[in-house]
């Protein structure tokens, strides 16, 4: 017979053997296998067993929205490009075009919306951008009226509305030529300019020479300094820039820029 101390001695040798014997199966059991492949300009991947981590696909960003639309009725594969709207189609000095503060020469505010762009893509061709008609209230500043078109050609703003201005009068229907702009998104390649030579780019000597009267407004706080011109259809507002020429001219029914 075995005393208590012999069976107990019996029991803890068994436990040890146990326990010796799942460590050895569990140290040559096959280990887990990771290795490290790689993908051809995709970056890196894991193969872990069976799963592996594939790599995130390429991020694809959206395409910049572009500012430039095709005129209402015109092929819209054409004055799109960033060439026209710098300028690159224009043609300086088309014959008849005069700013003026009744109009452009060739065509005077008032003028009825269809007939007036007939006469403008004859004079500076195809436009870069239209509108359509727009709310009042736009990029464009607060416009009078209840509805704004502006047409676009490198340089050159044509705004077409239907306010209760001097100039409704000639348009039965309302809505009509009120007023232009040049400078505003860049130079005018046209070189546009006033019966007695003035245009975007004249220095403020040519203009005091050719406009004697003219009243010119310096720098307030946040307003760079400006011009005032009579001509002889009306008024012409000139803004300089810091090197002293015309940056933009502008004349008509005005709206409010922000």
């Amino acid at each position: 017979m075995r005393s208590a101390a012999q069976r107990c001695l019996l029991r803890s040798l068994a436990g040890l053997a146990v326990s010796s014997a799942l460590l050895a199966g569990a140290c040559t059991s096959p280990p887990i296998r990771v290795t490290a492949t790689t993908t051809p300009a995709t970056g890196l991947s894991l193969d872990v067993t069976q799963t592996t981590l594939q790599p995130e696909a390429p991020r694809r960003d959206r395409p910049p929205a572009s500012l430039v639309t095709a005129p209402q009725g015109a092929d819209r594969s054409a004055a799109t490009t960033e060439a026209e709207r710098l300028g690159a189609a224009a043609v300086p000095n088309p014959r008849g075009v005069v700013l003026d503060g009744d109009g452009l020469g060739i065509v005077g505010f008032g003028a009825p919306v269809e007939p007036a762009l007939g006469t403008l893509f004859e004079a500076l061709g195809q436009p870069v951008a239209d509108t359509g008609w727009i709310d009042p209230f736009s990029i464009y500043g607060d416009c009078p009226g209840s509805r704004l078109r502006v047409v676009e050609w490198p340089g050159v703003l044509a705004f077409f509305g239907d306010p209760e201005d001097r100039y409704l009068h000639r348009d039965p229907a309302g809505e009509h030529f009120m007023s232009w702009r040049l400078g505003t998104f860049g130079p005018d390649p046209y070189m546009l300019r006033t019966a007695a030579g003035v245009g975007v780019g004249s220095t403020r000597d040519e203009v005091a020479t050719a406009y004697p009267a003219a009243t010119f407004v310096p720098t307030t706080a946040g307003t760079p300094p400006s011009v005032v011109l009579e001509t002889a259809g009306g008024e012409l507002d000139g803004v300089f820039n810091p090197g002293g020429r015309l940056q933009t001219l502008t004349a008509g029914t005005r709206c409010v820029t922000r």
